[in-house]
């Protein structure tokens, strides 16, 4: 059995991975800042410094024409006048430095190379010039005092500090995050776990308004159409044992009649058996298609049709033969075109709309079939001036064994698979069927076909 890392691991994982390598990244980025920023200022601090040693330089051999003496200068300080101010000299020799006379030769300095000779850019750079002339070359070098080391550590000290604060508070908030996150998805687990152990499948309610909730919202749907499916197959199992039950009850107890010597097995005591067993056959049948259809195994041949044409075929082949039909009207609205469908198909859901429409049709009433086009579909709409179709039954007249009323038993309202039949037939065909009330009253279904 493999071993299944916990979600919540993971999330801590991943937020801890992501707090870390922010942390780092920052004091990485606020370490490289604050030193550079820290070796400008020292840069230019130094500089400023160094010209300002050079200019009190440049007066110092001015005044006497040579550099003899001048290690008093680092010892003691100095004060000179520039501009006419007095300008107070700091003692300097607790920095590095280097100076040189005229020639670049070193004269003075701190890093034990007297004798040596400048180059050419450093002599440039630390030039001391009196009335334009070179006269000797002074270079303070980078220094970082202890307190400037001081600085510099306690910087870093409290960049780290606030990175490990900053990360303590998003490891916090993470951690109430995922609470948040897998709260919900626990109720969610549990509840198809329930599902999946066979038991009652019961709804979760979540009220977040996020992605989980419309998880939640997508669950709850599911267990309602769970339950409902459930429903309908317990009543379509009633539904079939009563449909199968009534006929085979018919012919045993005529069977067993005529076994008994009641009747003589004459042709008007066979008839009822034969009728009996052309309804259980066409059941069959009819159930057979349904699982057909429902397995995505139905065969269509199509070819091409004019329905307008078919749907009066059928109407002068049907009515006719009826006694005491309502009148059936036909209406071929425009130039409807001609579609690539199943004539076997499409004639057995004709059949099974204009039978439905009869079927609860006066005979004083009529009935409307109506074939237009319809963009690149043909539609085709039976209408009738029956009593209609209460509003709570409309979303269920396609599901089998189906029937509004209580009162519809098998002799009037059929084995209730004829609709389920139809809708199944013309989504096959990748059509759509659908059923309203009129406004004037009665019923109307309406389905459309593709063209092509």
């Amino acid at each position: 059995m493999s071993f299944r890392i916990p979600l919540w691991l993971k999330l801590s994982a991943a937020f801890f991975a992501t707090i870390l390598l922010s942390v780092v990244l920052v004091y990485f980025l606020t370490e490289r800042s604050v030193s550079q920023r820290f070796n400008t200022y020292n840069d230019e601090r130094w500089q400023e410094m160094a010209e300002l040693y050079q200019r009190q330089l440049g007066l110092y051999w001015e005044s006497g024409r040579s550099w003899v003496g001048v290690d008093q200068l680092f010892v003691r300080g100095l004060e000179v006048r520039l501009g006419g101010q007095v300008v107070q000299g700091t003692a300097v020799f607790k920095y590095p430095f280097t100076l040189a006379n005229e020639l670049g030769e070193v004269i003075m300095g701190t890093r034990n190379d007297i004798g040596r000779k400048l180059t050419a850019s450093e002599m440039a750079v630390g030039a001391v010039v009196v009335d334009g002339q070179q006269v000797g070359t002074f270079l303070l070098h980078d220094y970082v005092t202890p307190a400037e080391t001081t600085f510099l550590a306690s910087a870093m000290r409290s960049a780290l500090i606030g990175g490990g604060i900053t990360a303590a508070l998003a490891l916090a908030i993470s951690i109430f995050l995922i609470a948040q996150i897998l709260s919900p998805l626990r109720v969610l687990t549990r509840a198809t776990e329930s599902i999946a152990e066979g038991k009652a499948p019961q709804k979760v309610l979540l009220r977040s308004r996020d992605e989980i909730g419309r998880l939640g919202e997508s669950f709850d749907h599911m267990v309602d159409n769970l339950k409902r499916s459930e429903r309908l197959r317990q009543t379509m199992t009633a539904d079939i044992a009563h449909e199968l039950r009534t006929p085979v009850t018919i012919i045993q107890g005529t069977l067993e009649a005529v076994l008994d010597g009641v009747y003589e097995p004459t042709p008007e005591t066979i008839a009822p058996i034969y009728e009996e067993t052309l309804h259980l056959g066409k059941l069959i049948d009819d159930l057979r298609e349904l699982a057909m259809a429902e397995a995505g195994e139905l065969r269509l041949e199509r070819e091409r049709v004019d329905v307008g044409q078919f749907v009066q075929q059928i109407i002068d082949a049907t009515v006719p033969a009826l006694d005491g039909a309502p009148e059936v009207r036909t209406s071929v609205i425009g130039d409807p075109p001609e579609a690539m469908v199943d004539p076997k198909r499409l004639r057995q859901i004709l059949a099974n709309l204009l039978g439905n429409a009869l079927r609860y049709t006066p005979s004083d009433g009529f009935v409307d079939i109506a074939v237009q086009a319809a963009g690149d579909e043909v539609e085709v709409s039976v209408s009738d001036t029956g009593p209609g179709i209460t509003p709570k039954d409309l979303e269920h007249l396609f599901e089998r064994f189906f029937r509004g009323d209580a009162s519809r038993d098998r002799s009037v309202g059929g084995s209730g698979l004829g609709l389920a039949i139809v809708r199944q037939w013309v989504e096959a065909h990748g059509g759509r069927v659908w059923a309203e009330n009129r406004a004037e009253g009665g019923a109307r279904f309406t389905f459309r076909l593709p063209v092509g």
